[in-house]
């Protein structure tokens, strides 16, 4: 009888990331070659430790570029002036939960102070 380790299941996450393991090689050469001319750390070369000495690129203009692209990425999916949630009950829900008409007032006035102290 053949014993299987228990990582080549494709259920775990430790043998399918192994498994992926040459499907994000040319992905993170990449990142990693850009990354060495922006911000060495934030994507570090592999086999790096806790003394690794990174290059230091003497410009800013890879690393402001990579910071103002991310800025507006977070602005664009995360707005500041709206909720990044929204709390909503359907009619037939409301209607099963609360058992009265004219309820949907006071529901949804509960799900808009959960809103808030979630935020």
């Amino acid at each position: 009888m053949e014993e299987k380790n228990e990582y080549e299941h494709p259920g775990r996450a430790q043998g399918l990331f192994e498994k992926l393991k040459t499907d994000r090689y040319n992905f993170l050469t990449r990142a990693r070659d850009c990354s060495k001319y922006t911000i060495p750390t934030l994507i570090p070369p592999d086999g790096n430790s806790s003394g690794t000495k990174y290059y230091t690129p003497y410009q800013g203009i890879g690393a402001r570029g990579v910071n103002n692209l991310a800025s507006k990425l977070l602005l664009a999916l995360l707005p500041p002036n709206s909720p990044c949630f929204r709390l909503q009950i359907d009619d037939f829900t409301l209607e099963q939960l609360t058992k009265q008409e004219g309820m949907r007032g006071q529901v949804e006035e509960g799900l808009n102070k959960i809103e808030r102290a979630v935020q």
